[in-house]
C-alpha cells in the first residue's frame, strides 16, 4: 500500500469525519456560487455602467438605472443562496462519503511533471464495494476497461465521452461486461480535479517512479497506473481528491 493511501486511511477512513480541525477539508466544503448568479451579476454590472453613461448624456431617465441594479443585486443573492446550498451538500459528502482509491485512466499531461497547476484526471473507483481500497484489483479493472472500450461497444459511449471531453465532470457507472469479475460492487469512472501539492513528489506517478528506481528499473518503462485517494458520494455526484494529511 502506498504511503499516501496509508496516511489517508489513518486520517479519513472513519466516518463521520470532523472538518473543523482540518483547514484543507474546510476549504473543500466551500460551496460553488453557480453560473446563473455570476452571469446575472456580470450582466447587471455591464448594464448598470451602460445605463449610467446614457443617463449622464441625457438620453435616458435615471429610473432606467434600477434595471441594472436589480440584475446585479439579484445575481449576487442568487449566487449566495446557491453557494449556501452547495456548501451544505459538499460538507455532508466530505463528512460521510466513503474513502476510496482512484486508479488513473487518463490525466492531463502537466500532472505527470512536478508542479502546482491543478489538472483533470479520469479515475476508476469502486466506492461502496469490497474493492474500494484494493488498488491491485482496480488496476486490473482499468486494463480490462481499456480493452473493452477499444472493442467499440456501443454501451461504452458515455464512458468515452467522459474520457474525451476535457470540461466534463461526472461519475459514470461501468458495465459489468467491462470488468474482469463482478464481485466488486458498483464500479464507476469519474473525473476529478487533481491538486499536485497533495501528491507524493507533486506529480502523478512519483511513488511508482520511486519504486522503479529502488528496483534499478527503467523509469521510462511502463509502470503501474498512478492512484490517488478520493472521497466519493455518488448520490450527490461528488468526488474530491483527499488532501495530504
Amino acid at each position: 500500500m502506498s504511503r499516501a493511501l496509508t496516511r489517508a486511511r489513518e486520517r479519513y477512513e472513519a466516518t463521520p469525519r470532523k472538518l473543523d480541525d482540518d483547514e484543507a477539508m474546510t476549504r473543500l466544503a466551500r460551496g460553488d456560487r453557480g453560473c446563473l448568479g455570476d452571469a446575472m451579476s456580470a450582466v447587471g454590472a455591464v448594464t448598470l455602467m451602460v445605463l449610467l453613461v446614457l443617463v449622464g448624456t441625457g438620453k435616458l431617465a435615471f429610473a432606467w438605472v434600477y434595471i441594472g441594479v436589480a440584475l446585479f443585486v439579484g445575481g449576487f443573492f442568487t449566487g449566495v443562496v446557491h453557494q449556501s446550498r452547495s456548501g451544505r451538500e459538499r460538507q455532508a459528502a466530505l463528512e460521510s462519503g466513503p474513502l476510496a482509491v482512484g486508479v488513473v485512466l487518463r490525466a492531463v499531461e502537466h500532472l505527470r511533471r512536478p508542479g502546482k497547476r491543478v489538472g483533470r484526471a479520469v479515475v476508476l473507483i469502486a466506492p461502496s464495494g469490497a474493492r474500494s481500497l484494493d488498488r491491485a484489483w482496480l488496476e486490473g479493472a482499468v486494463a480490462s476497461l481499456e480493452t473493452w472500450l477499444d472493442s467499440g461497444s456501443s454501451s461504452g459511449a458515455g464512458l468515452r465521452e467522459l474520457i474525451a471531453e476535457e470540461e466534463r465532470f461526472a461519475i459514470v457507472p461501468v458495465p459489468d461486461a467491462a470488468l474482469p469479475e463482478h464481485d466488486a460492487g458498483p464500479v464507476y469512472l469519474a473525473s476529478v480535479f487533481v491538486h499536485p501539492e497533495h501528491l507524493e513528489g507533486s506529480y502523478l506517478g512519483a511513488e511508482e517512479d520511486e519504486a522503479a528506481e529502488a528496483e534499478d528499473a527503467d523509469l521510462d518503462a511502463p509502470v503501474r497506473p498512478a492512484a490517488i485517494p478520493v472521497i466519493v458520494d455518488v448520490e450527490r455526484n461528488f468526488i474530491e481528491q483527499v488532501p495530504s494529511p
